[in-house]
């Protein structure tokens, strides 16, 4: 008759199989509970943005075609190449907008956007610059203006203006008024022109 002990190995190989073998009956059941409440892994086909983007582009270039200087049909193109990213594409019809109505700031903000996307940030100014003249207080030109002045044409004097031009409109975005006040805070520190106390 043999009497065996375990050691104190035994024991430590004893415990690692059974934490292993626990870990995996954890790794069933969870996959289990899972598959009961996500009983479908296949995806429904739908059609993709793009390509309904691209049927409304062909409607409006059909109709674009019939009247070639009709303004919402310019400016809907104009929109829809925005939204798939294509700068290049936006910026002609908003040009051909603006051509038609040079007032028009919807127009205008579009090829200033457009213009920043393709690293044209001269250009992007010049077009939120003419948003400005036609409406002064339009705080969101005066606010791009303040960005691409600050960080991409090192121009801080003239974006401190239209970042001060901004807090003085006091749009009701609070989030857009705490990102101007931090952008004017790194500028320079202290207190902000705009805060000091008058007298």
């Amino acid at each position: 008759m043999s009497s065996t002990t375990l050691g104190p190995h035994d024991q430590g190989r004893r415990l690692v199989v059974a934490v292993i073998a626990l870990g995996l009956v954890l790794l069933f059941v969870g996959s289990i509970i899972y598959r009961l409440q996500n009983p479908s892994l296949t995806m429904q086909a739908r059609p993709s943005e793009t390509s309904m983007a691209m049927n409304e582009i062909s409607e409006l270039m059909a109709r674009l075609d019939s009247e070639p200087n009709h303004l919402p049909t310019l400016m809907a193109l104009g929109d829809q190449f925005m939204r798939m990213g294509s700068w290049e594409r936006a910026a002609a019809f908003w040009k051909r907008s603006i051509a038609l109505d040079p007032s028009l700031d919807r127009a205008l903000n579009g090829l200033g956007v457009a213009h920043y996307n393709m690293e044209q940030y001269v250009e992007s100014a010049e077009q939120f610059e003419r948003i400005v003249e036609i409406k002064p207080d339009n705080h969101r030109a005066h606010f791009n203006l303040g960005m691409l002045y600050k960080h991409y044409l090192e121009e801080p004097e003239l974006a401190r203006v239209h970042f001060e031009r901004v807090l003085e409109l006091e749009p009701d975005d609070v989030e857009l008024m705490v990102r101007i006040r931090d952008e004017l805070a790194n500028m320079t520190p202290g207190v902000l022109e705009s805060e000091q106390p008058a007298g």
